[in-house]
């Protein structure tokens, strides 16, 4: 390792797009050591299985300013990149069947108007029109937000990555960390495989393992990982790259077109969920001995998918692609300090969305690293909310569970 690195302002556990987001935010605003440290390589577990949408309105209005930072840090990045961070903004469609969900396409058009984002009704036939596959017979309502879209997850991490790596931040691959150093009510830094490193600000951004590295400070964060995953179909011409993604809250679905095929995500009535303690670092190495190709979900949820897909049932299945996402009960990140600890903060709990809030997550923990404070709202995303919880305990990993199905 660098023996300028020894020391780092600020040391950054995990490589995936949160990780990443984080180096580019703290790399760019000043001069000062950043050193990230992955054991694997970049964005290769929970984020490369990641579905990639970018909605900048979400349910959640305290998520919205985050998310709307990722998509102007798409355009900061191929600028200071000097190369263009390719996504799909061909729009998502929201479709409402059920009075729930014309309410809450209600409520998301409030939002959108309060946050300067663009947002329309259309008929049937547009929507017919944007995506042909797609059967609307039964719907009481449809939106388009014109203005959302998706990304390669891989892709995004990666530019991150590299434009950090441009204001000097260093990263080291293969690099485990064991334990962290404290000194008081003071993290100082880390353990690893590769010798000891003392830092001036921790930042505990390892996914699913985030947990167990907090726990050391004696804290629990409020999260459990819960399996989410999604099939793709094989090739079709009826699926095209320009099609939005679809919303289909009332068949708890999503989809959108991939190389050709569709893919589309399913939240289980009861997801199968993780001990963080038994994870194995190398995620091809992850098995699910229950359900193992989702296919029990599929008999579970495939006849309300069927009602706007009605040739689902004649469809190829290429790939099902599966793995674990952190989620909160309240459907809400974890940002932020643990109680009673010093120069250590957490970027986890991303509940499905990391990827859309990459960016206004990556500013967050900067500014919170930087001097303590940040100009954006983070009070629902406190990591003692729940107060002191067992998050091994099989009651806590139920609520995060359900939490899955709940999400709209």
């Amino acid at each position: 390792m660098n023996p300028s690195l020894k020391n780092p302002d600020f040391l950054i556990i995990g490589g995936g797009i949160l990780g990443c987001a984080i180096a580019w935010n703290l790399a760019r605003r000043s001069k000062s050591k950043v050193l990230l440290l992955e054991r694997q390589e970049i964005a290769t577990a929970t984020t490369s299985k990641a579905a990639g949408l970018i909605r900048k309105i979400g349910g959640k209005k305290e998520q919205i300013p985050l998310h709307q930072l990722t998509v102007e840090a798409i355009d900061l990045l191929s600028e200071e990149l000097n190369e263009p961070l390719p996504w799909n903004q061909s729009g998502g469609l929201l479709v409402a069947e059920s009075s729930s969900s014309l309410s809450n396409l209600v409520d998301l058009q409030k939002l959108a108007i309060a946050h300067d984002e663009k947002f329309e009704w259309i008929e049937r036939s547009e929507a017919e029109d944007l995506v042909p596959w797609l059967n609307v017979d039964s719907t009481k309502k449809i939106a388009l937000l014109p203005n959302d879209g998706w990304i390669d997850p891989y892709l995004l991490s990666t530019f991150y990555a590299n434009a950090a790596k441009k204001h000097g931040a260093e990263f080291r691959m293969g690099v485990e960390v064991k334990s962290l150093q404290k000194s008081g009510q003071r993290i100082i830094g880390v353990n690893t495989d590769n010798g000891n490193i003392t830092a001036g600000c921790v930042i505990d951004a390892a996914g699913p393992w985030a947990g167990l590295v907090a726990l050391e400070t004696g804290w629990h964060l409020p999260m459990a990982p819960v399996r989410s995953h999604y099939w793709i179909t094989s090739k079709n011409e009826k699926f095209q790259n320009n099609q939005p993604f679809v919303i289909l809250p009332d068949a708890n679905a999503y989809t959108r077109p991939e190389v050709g095929g569709l893919l589309f995500g399913l939240r289980d009535k009861m997801s199968l969920s993780h001990d963080p303690r038994k994870l194995p670092n190398d995620f091809t190495e992850l098995k699910y001995n229950e359900d193992p190709l989702g296919w029990h979900v599929l008999e579970e949820q495939g006849e309300g998918l069927a009602r706007f897909i009605p040739d689902l049932e004649s469809m190829h299945i290429a790939h099902y692609i599966a793995g674990p996402s952190t989620y909160t009960p309240d459907g809400q990140f974890l940002l932020g300090t643990i109680p009673e600890i010093e120069g250590f903060l957490v970027a986890s709990g991303c509940c499905g969305s990391g990827i859309g809030a990459s960016g206004g997550i990556g500013k967050v923990i900067s500014d919170l690293a930087w001097d303590g404070t940040t100009t954006l709202e983070i009070d629902n995303f406190r990591t003692d909310r729940f107060g002191p919880i067992d998050s091994f305990s099989p009651e806590w990993i139920n609520r995060c569970v359900k939490a899955r199905f709940a999400k709209k």
